[in-house]
């Protein structure tokens, strides 16, 4: 049955959180904490777990009441996600990973701007522990060529993942931003920001992160030149190469990239000028 065809009921709840564990040992309780104090009349948890053989499961089971947990073995992350995903009746679907945290009440808080009925990427801002970093910014779709919007802010309309699809396994650490990328640019899926800070997010470096997925790199770059032009295509191209310089450089309204062009362009024009010349010449 589609997610379209759901009927829904008098039990389903608006949110369906998915929490997707591996290995993680203790720092899983807080995460848990997080979650289950919101208010547990708006959630459904389901807790995805990789067949840990640490002493993850056993946090987890102290809490088993109030979720349902599968543990088995799996392909990464993302296919643990996608299997919440075909267990899920929320309204609205949300991923999570251990370490992370939801903010207090804010599931009370987000419930107030969500759509009921329209297929809807609602996303809020998010706190960045290992760098300090808060982010909070209204996203457009030439963003996403260089900067993902973390699951931890995300709240999926169910349907989506009727007109989308799942996440694509392959990718095995931004699964998600190819995901994020397509649902910006698709026609029927409403974007839709919310000045509320939802999660703590336990996150790494984004340049060896990168490194690690390399499917992503090879594949990224087509994507965006599908959905965005060949224009969007070439600044993803050089985001991928040096993501801090590029980032740096976009950041800055490309003054420092404006100044290097500008400094290059007569030795550049005099140089054609001289090639032209002696091409005509011979």
């Amino acid at each position: 049955m589609s997610f379209m065809e759901l009927s829904e009921t008098v039990n389903q709840k608006m949110f369906s959180i998915i929490l997707a564990t591996y290995n993680c040992g203790q720092k899983v309780e807080n995460t848990l904490l997080s979650i289950l104090s919101q208010n547990k009349e708006l959630f459904e948890l389901i807790v995805l777990d990789g067949a840990s053989t640490d002493n993850t499961l056993d946090y987890i089971k102290k809490y088993e009441n109030n979720l349902t947990l599968i543990s088995e073995k799996d392909d990464g992350v993302y296919d643990a996600f996608n299997k919440g995903i075909d267990k899920a009746i929320g309204k609205y679907i949300y991923f999570i990973g251990a370490g992370d945290r939801l903010q207090p009440g804010v599931l009370e808080k987000v419930k107030e701007f969500l759509p009921q009925d329209s297929p809807t990427f609602v996303y809020g801002d998010f706190y960045l522990m290992k760098q300090k970093i808060y982010e909070s910014k209204k996203f457009r779709s030439s963003d996403l060529i260089f900067n993902n919007i973390c699951h931890q802010a995300i709240f999926y309309h169910r349907d989506i993942f009727d007109i989308i699809g799942k996440y694509d396994s392959q990718y095995k650490v931004f699964a998600d931003w190819i995901f994020n990328l397509k649902c910006f640019t698709q026609q029927g899926i409403s974007k839709q920001y919310i000045p509320c800070l939802i999660a703590d997010f336990e996150e790494g470096g984004l340049s060896s992160e990168l490194n690690n997925d390399p499917a992503f790199k090879k594949d990224f770059p087509r994507l965006v030149k599908r959905q965005l032009g060949v224009s969007a295509y070439l600044k993803c191209k050089a985001f991928l190469i040096n993501p801090t310089l590029f980032s740096y450089c976009y950041n800055a309204g490309y003054t420092l990239l404006g100044h290097l062009i500008s400094f290059a362009r007569p030795p550049v024009r005099g140089y054609r000028y001289m090639k032209k010349a002696i091409r005509n010449k011979t």
